[in-house]
C-alpha cells in the first residue's frame, strides 16, 4: 500500500509548480501593464509644448484601458484562478477510506467549509483554522463571492458591509469610487503566498 504521508509530499511538490506558474503569471501581466504605461509616458515626454493636451485627448481612452480596466478584468480573472484552485486542493485530501462509507457530497455546506467540515470531523484532520493563512483566506472568499456574483459592486451583495470590512482589513484592494472591488497591483501576489503557505501546513497534517 503506498504510504499516505509520500502521496501527500507528492500532492505539494505538484502544487508548488503549479503555485509558481500563478507567481509568473502575475507578474508577467503586472509587468505588461506597466510597459504599456511607460510608453505613453515617454510618448508625451516627446510631445511639443504646448500639444499636451491633444495628446492625452487622442491617447487617454487607450492609457485608460492599461491602468484601469484591462487591470481589472485580468486581476480579478487570476484572483477567482487561484482560489478555484485552492478550494481544489483541499477537495482532493477529502477521500474516504476503510474507516469511513461517508463521501464529500455527504456533508452539507459547499466549497472551502464543506471541505474542512469533511477533513476535521470524518477524516479527523487537525484542520488549520487558527492560522493567519485560514482567516485571510475567509475575507479573500468574500471578495471572491462578490466579484463572481455581482462582478465586484458591493451594493447588489446581501451583506455589503461584510465584504465592506473584509476589503478594510486586508492589504492592496479598495473600493473605487463607482462601488466595485479594485485589486491593486499586488493583491494577487499577496493571495498566492498565503494560498501556498496555507496548502503547505494543511499537506503537513
Amino acid at each position: 500500500m503506498i504510504n499516505h504521508r509520500f502521496l501527500k509530499n507528492v500532492r505539494l511538490s505538484l502544487i508548488s509548480i503549479e503555485i509558481d506558474s500563478f507567481r509568473d503569471y502575475a507578474k508577467y501581466i503586472e509587468s505588461s501593464f506597466r510597459k504599456e504605461l511607460d510608453f505613453f509616458e515617454d510618448e508625451a515626454k516627446r510631445v511639443p509644448e504646448g500639444l499636451e493636451d491633444e495628446f492625452w485627448d487622442s491617447y487617454m481612452d487607450e492609457a485608460r484601458q492599461y491602468s484601469k480596466e484591462f487591470p481589472r478584468i485580468m486581476r480579478n480573472s487570476l484572483f477567482v484562478s487561484i482560489y478555484t484552485f485552492l478550494e481544489s486542493k483541499i477537495a482532493d485530501l477529502c477521500v474516504s477510506d476503510e474507516k469511513t462509507l461517508l463521501t464529500l457530497s455527504d456533508i452539507r455546506g459547499q466549497g472551502i467549509e464543506q471541505a474542512s467540515t469533511y477533513l476535521k470531523k470524518v477524516l479527523f484532520i487537525d484542520f488549520p483554522y487558527d492560522t493567519e493563512e485560514w482567516k485571510y483566506i475567509k475575507k479573500a472568499q468574500l471578495l471572491r463571492n462578490c466579484i463572481v456574483h455581482t462582478n465586484g459592486q458591493l451594493s447588489k451583495v446581501r451583506k455589503p458591509e461584510s465584504v465592506e470590512k473584509a476589503i478594510e482589513e486586508l492589504d492592496f484592494v479598495n473600493k473605487d469610487d463607482n462601488g466595485y472591488i479594485s485589486l491593486e497591483s499586488e493583491f494577487c501576489l499577496d493571495f498566492i503566498e498565503t494560498v501556498y503557505l496555507f496548502l503547505q501546513e494543511l499537506y503537513q497534517k
